[in-house]
């Protein structure tokens, strides 16, 4: 599974929180956030047809207008990109990827500690 962009997960992000939605829904919902900045609808409908066609939506037509859907839950889209990480970038090596880990310093001290001590039994 290929990772997704940042306006692309962004997106996806959104429906798998609130569910099925239309490109009007989206276009409304993520141009309210105040911290980004405002997208024409045609951008979001671009974006939610191209999800369509890398499988990651499902386009149905509804009343109006048509309505978009995951079709890969959430769960499933970070475990792929988790185990992405681990093959490509830490040779499949789980002690490598937490050993990344507990260098983070994003992660609290204790929490990297854990790590730590998981690696170096």
């Amino acid at each position: 599974m290929e990772p997704l962009g940042r306006l692309q997960l962004r997106i996806m992000h959104h429906i798998w929180k609130t569910g099925p939605c239309t490109v009007q829904e989206m276009h409304a919902a993520m141009n309210a956030i105040q911290a980004t900045r405002s997208l024409a609808y045609t951008t979001f409908l671009t974006v939610l047809r191209n999800l369509t066609k890398r499988g990651f939506l499902n386009q149905v037509k509804g009343n109006r207008a048509h309505v978009f859907m995951p079709l890969i839950d959430e769960r499933t889209y970070k475990l792929a990109m988790v185990r992405q990480v681990r093959r490509e970038l830490c040779g499949g090596d789980v002690a490598v990827l937490l050993g990344y880990l507990a260098l983070d310093e994003e992660i609290a001290v204790v929490k990297r500690q854990l790590i730590q001590a998981m690696t170096n039994p």
